[in-house]
């Protein structure tokens, strides 16, 4: 498996060449609406930059979400040289046809309050059922 926060399960999905890969998986709720924080890790077939359509696809019919009821947050771990990593959020967008995602693209996430929000979200205990 690969590296990410302990605090993210581990889930096994298909990338778009329809290789296993495993990925970090947290669904928590926000009143009606579900947040999904995920994280390839150190996964170099799990990159959401060419995958993301092809996984919370199978996220959204496997956990049965309301994909226009659903916020998708991923945490990347990116170098910024000499041995240095450095934790960045990133929002994603898709426009939906059923549970069809399409015109997905990201977003990185900029302000503080929004990355302080995610990142209590990925500590605290309460992940949705």
């Amino acid at each position: 498996m690969t590296e990410f926060p302990a605090s993210l399960s581990p889930v096994q999905l298909h990338n778009r060449m329809n290789r296993p890969v495993w990925i970090g998986f947290k669904l928590t709720r926000r009143g009606k609406r579900q947040l999904v924080l995920l994280s390839a890790g150190s996964e170099s077939g799990a990159q959401f930059t060419k995958n993301f359509a092809t996984f919370v696809g199978q996220i959204v019919r496997e956990f049965k979400l309301d994909p226009e009821q659903t916020d998708f947050a991923e945490l990347r771990f990116e170098s910024t040289g000499s041995e240095t990593v450095q934790q960045n959020w990133y929002r994603w967008y898709a426009q939906w046809v059923g549970t069809a995602p399409m015109e997905c693209k990201a977003e990185p996430v900029t302000s503080d309050s929004a990355r302080g929000y995610l990142d209590e979200a990925l500590t605290s205990n309460s992940a949705a059922a």
